[in-house]
């Protein structure tokens, strides 16, 4: 009988494996939490009640914000949710899109590049760029989020130029290099949760279709530019602006 157990648990196990082995697509939906913006805001004490309340306002609205991922096994489109109602200020939803997305990414992992379609004063920017090599710290430690094992992964804070380091939980049981914005294309396996200084993201949802394949349809007949391009653009800009960004 434990004979026959265990070659049961031996053949249930490498199902599994040939499963997520033939995985071609999916879909995520990542929650979003901004505490660290508030609390990075307000850190000092010297800002004004008005200010901190902004920075309340904020991380609040960002608690309904809902990004999609889908992929296949060379491309990706993340996204936000459409038609998500976030707060009853307009311009507080669109501070908190930008916060947690520039616009749609476009990824392709074979080509090696990356499309951000984003809109500013109501012209639309195509970037193109290629996918940056980030030198990942692989770590053993490992914590579970919804269904699957997940591992932690570290970029350190001197490779990125931001104040925190950047930290991922990727699936290996999901041999794709996907995750949120930007930051694909390096991990051995689908980013789960993503943890930056202003905003963290975390799978709510999972669906993986290992037997159809998600299409994504990469923006055709478009003008597109360089990221240098786009950001001389962002400065022009910026120049015409009374007080400039904050």
């Amino acid at each position: 009988m434990k004979k026959y157990s265990l070659t049961y648990i031996i053949i249930a196990l490498f199902g599994v494996n040939q499963i997520f082995a033939q995985i071609t697509s999916g879909k995520v939906l990542y929650n979003v939490n901004m505490e660290g913006f508030y609390k990075d805001g307000v850190k000092d004490g010297k800002v004004s009640p008005e200010l901190k309340r902004m920075f309340r306002m904020t991380a609040d609205a960002a608690n309904n914000i809902q990004l999609k991922l889908l992929f296949n096994q060379e491309q990706s489109i993340f996204q936000h949710q459409k038609g998500l109602s976030i707060s009853d200020y307009e311009e507080l939803d669109e501070l908190v899109k930008i916060l947690t997305s520039d616009g749609t990414y476009y990824t392709d992992i074979k080509d090696g590049t990356q499309l951000l379609q984003t809109f500013y004063e109501g012209r639309e920017y195509n970037v193109e760029s290629e996918i940056e090599k980030q030198d990942w710290t692989l770590t053993k430690e490992k914590k579970q989020i919804g269904k699957f094992l997940c591992y932690k992964a570290i970029l350190d804070k001197s490779n990125t130029g931001l104040n925190e380091d950047t930290i991922a939980w990727y699936a290996p049981e999901i041999p794709v290099s996907f995750g949120p914005v930007d930051y694909v294309g390096n991990l051995p396996g689908l980013i789960l949760e993503l943890q930056l200084p202003i905003a963290t993201y975390t799978a709510s949802k999972v669906e993986l279709y290992p037997k159809k394949e998600v299409k994504i349809e990469w923006p055709q007949d478009i003008e597109t530019m360089t990221e240098e391009e786009y950001k001389s653009e962002g400065e022009k800009v910026k120049a015409q602006l009374d007080g400039g960004w904050w």
